[in-house]
C-alpha cells in the first residue's frame, strides 16, 4: 500500500521539473508586487523598484511586473532605462515557453535593455522590470516604454561604473 502512495507523488515531481525548464532563464516563485503595474503599446510609463517589490529567487535581485494585452502575431519593442541600475526586463505569457528570445539586457545600449518580440497567442503578458546579474539589492525609478513594430539593437556598450 505504501508503494502506492509514492507514485502520484513522484508524478507530481517529475512534472513539476518538466514545467521548471519551460521558464525564462529568470524566473520568481510568484510576481506579485503591492500595487497592479499596467503598460499599453504606445505608453510610456515611470515607476522605480523598491525594496517592496519580488525577489527573483534564481540571482537575489528586485523584479516589478508589467501586464499588457498582447494579439497573436503582434511585434512590439519594449525598452527599460534607468540611470540607478543596469536595466533587465523579460517578457512572459501565453505561448512562450523561455529562452534568450523573450529577455534582454543591453539591447537599448549604455546599460539599458531593449526587447523586441512578437505575441505568439492573443491573451495577456508580462513585462518584469528587473536588474542585471549581480546587482544584488539595488533599486531605483525608471522609465519603461513599448512601441509598435521593432527597432534595432543599439551597438552602444555598457560601461556602468561599479561604485553606482
Amino acid at each position: 500500500m505504501r508503494g502506492r502512495s509514492l507514485t502520484p507523488f513522484v508524478a507530481l515531481l517529475v512534472l513539476a521539473s518538466s514545467l521548471a525548464s519551460q521558464q525564462p532563464t529568470r524566473t520568481a516563485r510568484t510576481m506579485v508586487s503591492e500595487a497592479t503595474h499596467s503598460i499599453d503599446v504606445g505608453q510610456t510609463q515611470h515607476g522605480a523598484l523598491t525594496r517592496r517589490d519580488v525577489v527573483l529567487e534564481s540571482d537575489s535581485t528586485y523584479a516589478q511586473e508589467w501586464t499588457i494585452q498582447g494579439r497573436a502575431g503582434q511585434t512590439i519593442t519594449i525598452d527599460l532605462e534607468s540611470d540607478a541600475f543596469d536595466s533587465f526586463l523579460f517578457l512572459r505569457g501565453p505561448g512562450i515557453r523561455g529562452g534568450r528570445d523573450f529577455q534582454d539586457d543591453d539591447g537599448g545600449g549604455n546599460c539599458h535593455a531593449r526587447l523586441t518580440a512578437s505575441f505568439p497567442q492573443t491573451g495577456e503578458y508580462q513585462i518584469v522590470v528587473n536588474t542585471a546579474i549581480g546587482e544584488h539589492n539595488v533599486t531605483g525609478p525608471f522609465t519603461l516604454s513599448v512601441t509598435s513594430g521593432s527597432k534595432p539593437r543599439s551597438v552602444t556598450p555598457c560601461r556602468r561604473n561599479s561604485s553606482q
